[in-house]
């Protein structure tokens, strides 16, 4: 992962006026899903890579026991100051999916918009071996992934992407610009975030990776993890339709297999 990327930390305080889909249907959606699956609302949920925290907040306010964990020290920084007055909160950690340890397992866990930034085959398989260690055995996890064919498609089409955000003293504008490389399955992407403030103007651009999935992969990652996937939805619920490149799945943790009775 590229742990420096300016939208990640020094742009953290930018992330949520750059990041406006909805929330709260989404979470209508992940709370239906674990509900189907025998999960009440005082269940133990691990945000896994929470960002500035909405999902995890969101989640804590319906009844959730909820842990949110990301590598960037800024964006767990604007998770905190969330929702100061409300209650419960989640709890925020500094914590790097291929390296951290909890000391129970979750009932379930949310990984959303991350997986693509594990770009080596030896982390992507990491992960999801984290995951299966960090869930109870029957216990779900429900993630997205950018699948490979649906977002060659969409940036062969449309590679550019832009928004101007206004600001109490200036403006923001944002413009990302991607390029494909079909051999690995990767996107080479450029940032450029363009800010003035009180008449000084600052322009920082940055380059990084990501590597998009296949479903032969991602099936190939739970099953060597214990891991089986029991729904592919697509979306987060029927009327969503913001991430047209995207696959959200859901995967159950196995339960150990009964211990042969001695003769």
């Amino acid at each position: 992962m590229d742990s420096r990327r300016p939208y990640y930390h020094q742009f953290a305080w930018a992330y949520d006026l750059l990041q406006t889909d909805p929330v709260a249907p989404r979470v209508d959606f992940i709370q239906s899903v674990l509900s189907h699956h025998h999960i009440a609302t005082n269940a133990s949920i691990l945000d896994a890579g929470c960002g500035t925290g909405r999902y995890a907040a969101e989640l804590a306010k319906r009844g959730f026991s909820v842990s949110g964990v990301d590598q960037s020290e800024d964006l767990i920084a604007v998770a905190r100051q969330r929702d100061p007055e409300a209650a419960p909160r989640p709890e925020f950690a500094v914590a790097n999916l291929l390296e951290a340890s909890f000391p129970i397992p979750f009932d379930a866990i949310l990984c959303r918009g991350v997986l693509n930034d594990f770009v080596d085959d030896s982390a992507r398989r990491t992960v999801f071996q984290n995951f299966s260690t960090w869930l109870r055995p029957g216990g779900l996890l429900v993630f997205d992934v950018r699948e490979w064919t649906r977002t060659l498609d969409r940036y062969r089409r449309n590679p550019s992407h832009r928004r101007t955000v206004a600001l109490p003293d200036g403006v923001l504008a944002f413009e990302s610009e991607t390029g494909l490389n079909v051999e690995l399955r990767q996107l080479h992407i450029r940032e450029r975030f363009d800010v003035e403030q009180a008449g000084v103007r600052t322009i920082t651009e940055n380059d990084f990776t990501m590597r998009c999935w296949t479903p032969n992969e991602i099936a190939s990652c739970l099953s060597a993890t214990g891991l089986d996937e029991i729904a592919t939805p697509t979306t987060y619920g029927d009327q969503d339709r913001a991430w047209s490149d995207r696959l959200v799945l859901v995967a159950r943790k196995r339960a150990p297999s009964p211990r042969p009775q001695a003769q």
